[in-house]
């Protein structure tokens, strides 16, 4: 099987050297051997005596933070494949607890401090949160010098102590979210190397996030304990034992992530490129991984599968941490792909895929992890594309063996690739409310073929690219709450290697052109403007050649200009306001507090969110949550809120 791989591999390579479009790619074999834990493991903690630690109990948990394990509410009035919104919302296994003055710099001159052979020191402080099952610790490292290291250890029935992480490894998100520490205790260590005074190490721990495992519906993450909870019509890999399913089987894996204290689980699938470089891209849903947060703090369960069919056994499945790095992603489409830090196991396969529209009745397959329980295989058909309100598209399908639950979300649509060996991804679950106890119900899916053209740079590195397309990337700084585009290499690889410490994706992106000699007829030039720190700090952008010369005029000594193109993009008629055809708007809001921060957005959902404070198509259910802190006025023309500024190819 790998050998016909390997000459399917070859047919796309030639395929891009060509300069061809690349629709389809096939599966590849992982060519590392990468050892089964990626979190670094220590034999110990450096503290001889663990009995100094310093510790914090929080309470037994209350009501209302055990609430948030509750799916959001369906909203009332939806029909169809709208109906129920269980998989629009990842399972939530843990809550988010706030640790006493965790926003304040922890007293670390108040602890007790041991001295090593080295001529270091270390201390140590436990956590203990009543009844979890296991615990992750939500770490800030505002300052810390050189050589300072974190340990980690829970105080399960078999305990591990993770690191040492580096100082620099903490400080490089603004929430480090630790291992998995199982136990209601956990023990943080802190490590000093000679010389260095606890005063100059500035260590925060705002939350904690509590995993769960008591109740139907309150499951434990570390797996062994999901085994079973999924559904009676749901059905082992193992019993379907195809090549084809087997193999598909390797490419897919359980996620566990964290954000905002809660952890949730959901679905993914690792994808294969044109090139075959084996780099870790893992598709799965925008709902699930939707901010750099989750996906720094994403734990991959692999191999969770029945060791045969039927069994309930505990498999040799393999953990990978180190988080992974958020790419892209779609709110209106509901797709995301991230590259894992790590590299997947031994053994893991690369899936292939195919960007191309589904026929109706195609038959379809599911592998998935329903309720986090070992691996599924559910097989049904194409039945249409279903559109919602907000004008998206995704693919609709029933199921005739097994069914889907919450802990599938972003699992991939499946069908049979040519000549039955292999299956390729065509999309991500996203929502619908077929379930073992509505075998008549149905879910949508995200689509592979819409998402390529902003995945492309990712997937088909060798495609061609005649109009030389370029995705402009959304970044936000929290310090400033401010986001800033860019579609500048150095700029991307810049504020993505941290030279620009703050500023992180946030997932968001939409398509320009960067030679007006090869693009369209009539597209626009975008400057863009610096406001200077002392009158405030911030971007501006217009693909209005009347407006970028005002603004240079009529604000000189505090916008600077940057750039008078830094890409070219199609502009909306002068008259209609409508973006040509194959593109979509892009929209512009500005900052109502201070009228200098703007916002620049493709998303369909974004613009509801930031226009009405909350999304009016009720059919699709969108968080707006992230969108209320701030408000927005829509600036264009048009009948708002449809007042699109610029035009965004789409294909």
């Amino acid at each position: 099987m790998a050998t016909r791989w390997l000459g399917w591999v070859m047919l796309v390579l030639i395929a891009g050297s060509a300069a061809a479009q690349i629709v389809a790619v096939p599966p590849a074999v992982n060519r590392a051997v990468a050892p089964s834990k990626k979190e670094p493991v220590a034999a110990a903690l450096v503290a001889p005596v663990r009995t100094a630690a310093h510790t914090i109990a929080l309470p037994p948990p209350t009501a209302e933070e055990q609430a948030q394990l509750q799916a959001p509410a369906a909203p009332s009035g939806l029909t169809g494949a709208s109906s129920v919104r269980a998989k629009r919302h990842a399972l939530a296994v843990g809550f988010a607890r706030s640790v006493p003055e965790g926003d304040r710099p922890l007293n670390l001159d108040g602890l007790t401090w041991q001295a090593l052979a080295d001529g270091g020191k270390a201390a140590q402080i436990v956590f203990n949160s009543p009844g979890a099952a296991a615990i992750r610790l939500g770490v800030n490292l505002a300052a810390a010098p050189r050589g300072v290291e974190l340990r980690f250890a829970g105080t399960g029935a078999t305990p591990q102590v993770f690191g040492p992480f580096a100082a620099s490894t903490i400080a490089a998100t603004k929430v480090y979210w630790s291992p998995v520490l199982d136990g209601e205790s956990a023990t943080l260590e802190i490590y000093l190397p000679p010389g260095v005074s606890p005063a100059s190490v500035d260590l925060r721990i705002p939350k904690l996030s509590h995993l769960v495992s008591t109740g139907a519906a309150l499951l434990k993450v570390e797996p062994i304990q999901d085994i079973g909870h999924s559904g009676s019509c749901e059905v082992d890999v193992a019993c379907v034992a195809t090549p084809a399913a087997l193999n598909q089987a390797r490419s897919v894996a359980k996620l566990l992530f964290t954000e905002g204290g809660k952890s949730f689980i959901c679905t993914g699938t690792l994808l294969n490129d044109s090139v075959a470089s084996n780099t870790a891209y893992f598709y799965t849903a925008s709902h699930c991984i939707d901010s750099q947060e989750a996906a720094s703090s994403l734990v991959t369960y692999w191999f969770f599968d029945a060791v045969t069919c039927g069994a309930r056994s505990v498999p040799p499945y393999v953990t990978v941490g180190g988080g992974a790095v958020l790419l892209g992603r779609s709110m209106d489409s509901d797709w995301a792909l991230v590259r894992l830090n790590s590299a997947p196991p031994a053994n893991a396969i690369f899936s292939a895929w195919r960007a191309e529209t589904l026929a109706n009745a195609t038959a379809i397959a599911v592998a998935h992890h329903p309720e986090g329980d070992l691996k599924k295989f559910s097989q049904g058909m194409m039945q249409n594309y279903f559109s919602f309100a907000d004008g998206t598209s995704f693919a609709q399908v029933g199921y005739t063996i097994g069914s889907t639950e919450p802990g599938s979300s972003g699992s991939g649509l499946l069908t049979v690739g040519s000549g039955g060996g292999f299956y390729e991804l065509r999309g991500g679950l996203f929502a619908g409310d077929a379930a073992c106890n509505n075998m008549s119900g149905t879910d949508v899916y995200s689509r592979l073929d819409v998402a390529l053209p902003l995945l492309a740079q990712y997937l088909t590195p060798g495609a061609s690219n005649p109009t030389k397309e370029t995705l402009v990337v959304e970044y936000y700084y929290a310090g400033l709450n401010d986001y800033f585009i860019t579609a500048d290499s150095a700029e991307i690889q810049g504020l993505d290697s941290g030279v620009h410490p703050g500023w992180v994706r946030t997932g968001l992106t939409f398509l320009a052109y960067s030679d007006p000699s090869v693009a369209p007829a009539g597209v626009s030039p975008v400057c863009r403007f610096y406001l200077l720190p002392q009158f405030g700090d911030s971007h501006f952008y217009s693909a209005n050649p009347a407006e970028c010369a005002a603004t240079a005029v009529t604000f000189a000594g505090a916008w600077v200009e940057e750039s008078p193109a830094l890409f070219y993009i199609p502009l909306p008629d002068k008259t209609t306001f409508a973006c040509p055809a194959n593109t979509r708007p892009v929209y512009r809001f500005v900052n109502q507090n201070n009228q200098i921060h703007h916002r620049y957005t493709a998303e369909v959902d974004a613009r509801n969110c930031m226009y009405y404070g909350s999304n009016p198509t009720s059919d699709k259910d969108v968080d707006c949550s992230p969108f209320t802190t701030t408000t927005w006025t829509e600036e264009g023309n048009g009948v708002a809120p449809n007042l699109p500024i610029m035009c965004s190819p789409t294909s």
